[in-house]
């Protein structure tokens, strides 16, 4: 079981460079964990999708996968943990609520945002990194 962010959900489900490496990593560990904030996160990725692609229905099948593959994997993390991350990290406060949720759950948090993974190198994990680290040559 791991914590992912959006980035490492929208590789998933939306063709883009990191979508091998990603698509492995559900293959490896099925078990995905995100806070509710990845709803909130992954309408405005698709919105972005939906004007740049002009199909609606296209990012509404995705919307709907989405749900369907993690929309019961969700945890509420403990918004005064997330609050104190964002300030004692400098990190927003949607950020905040993934490393909190991943500290709650003594679990790895799973990141392709370069920042994030440059930001804090012991607390997020690259899917490369954690494929590396885990899965057996």
């Amino acid at each position: 079981m791991i914590v992912v962010d959006a980035s490492v959900v929208a590789f998933l489900f939306i063709e883009g460079e990191e979508s091998g490496t990603v698509r492995k990593l559900y293959q490896y560990d099925p078990e995905w964990v995100t806070p509710p904030i990845l709803n909130h996160e992954m309408l405005t990725i698709l919105a972005a999708v939906g004007w740049a692609e002009g199909d609606v229905d296209a990012v509404e099948a995705i919307w709907r996968e989405v749900r369907g593959v993690l929309g019961s994997r969700q945890q509420v993390p403990d918004p005064v943990r997330s609050l104190r991350l964002a300030v004692e990290l400098g990190v927003s406060g949607y950020d905040a609520q993934y490393l909190a949720l991943a500290t709650q759950l003594h679990l790895p948090l799973i990141s392709c945002e370069k920042r994030l993974l440059e930001a804090f190198p012991g607390k997020v994990i690259s899917p490369e990194r954690y494929l590396s680290v885990k899965v057996p040559a």
